[in-house]
């Protein structure tokens, strides 16, 4: 075989090495993308229990326990 032809093992190593931080660093922002995601999905169910209270006229009561029983059933 020539020389050209043949894999190191350094090589394999090296970029197995490589792609594992790759890889850790797609996980970071993942979580960081989740963690974003999270919050806006709040923000849209906060704006939509703010227009449902507005078109009802609900007492701020009737709205807090609102909110309450939806993030509950999330839950579930």
């Amino acid at each position: 075989m020539k020389d050209g032809n043949i894999i190191s093992i350094t090589d394999i190593i090296e970029n197995k090495v490589r792609k594992q931080k790759e890889l850790e660093s797609y996980e970071v922002q993942l979580e960081d993308l989740r963690r974003k995601k999270f919050w806006i999905e709040k923000e849209i169910q906060m704006a939509e229990f703010i227009i449902a209270a507005v078109q009802s006229e609900i007492t701020p009561q009737q709205f807090v326990k609102a909110l309450i029983e939806a993030e509950l059933e999330k839950q579930d």
